[in-house]
């Protein structure tokens, strides 16, 4: 028995260590995806050059005022560059194997499935009129759903791709597991933007966007 227990807790240190391991990847993921969408709202304002400064979960226009033809493009570069990095690990999840990006396809995916909550809930994925001016921006219907049902899509598609690379069983084991890592994953974006408020918001001016089409509806 004595000679078997060195062998158990190498074995229980080993996993202990795997988890957290995939826990910090995908903590990181979710946290530098977050930024992504920030930097695709600052690299949008700078290609028109309008100054933006992405702080890690909101953009500042640095300027008093903003043109609505100029605005929607800087709300249209967050959610591009969300979904372009959501289908990338996607893909690269699709077409490789291992924990590593398991968990880093889980850590985007935190993005997503927050915006899938909050549409159930509420209606629509975000807050204010972003949605409306980054659909606005690419000819689409501003008070529509077509970025909610994007998002709706590329959250399931990376859960499949999850559960066929993780062997997913529909067991309640697996089922807590992936439950209580969206949870974690969810909890800190929040705790994250709120922070973020707190510390930036007083820092930066409140842009007001000027022209704004009377059918675009702030939610």
């Amino acid at each position: 028995m004595s000679q078997c227990e060195p062998e158990i807790c190498a074995r229980l240190r080993t996993r202990m260590g795997q988890r957290v391991r995939f826990v910090l990847l995908f903590l990181s993921a979710s946290i530098c995806s977050m930024y992504a969408h920030e930097l695709g709202h600052a690299a949008a304002g700078w290609v028109q050059g309008i100054p933006v400064f992405p702080s890690p979960a909101k953009e500042y226009v640095l300027l008093t005022t903003n043109e609505w033809r100029e605005q929607i493009w800087i709300a249209f570069g967050g959610p591009a560059a969300t979904a372009i990095v959501v289908s990338i690990a996607i893909l690269w999840a699709s077409r490789n194997r291992g924990h590593a990006l398991c968990a880093i396809l889980a850590g985007v995916l935190v993005e997503p499935a927050f915006y899938v909550i909050r549409s159930l809930l509420i209606g629509r994925s975000h807050d204010g009129s972003e949605w409306q001016e980054a659909q606005s921006a690419i000819s689409l219907n501003p008070n529509g759903q077509a970025l909610d049902l994007l998002f709706v899509f590329l959250f399931f598609a990376g859960c499949a791709v999850l559960a066929v690379r993780d062997e997913l069983q529909l067991q309640w084991r697996s089922f807590a597991k992936w439950l209580s890592l969206g949870l974690v994953g969810v909890t800190t974006l929040i705790l994250i933007q709120v922070g973020n408020n707190a510390v930036f918001d007083r820092h930066f001016p409140k842009t007001q966007t000027m022209n704004i089409p009377s059918v675009v509806k702030a939610e």
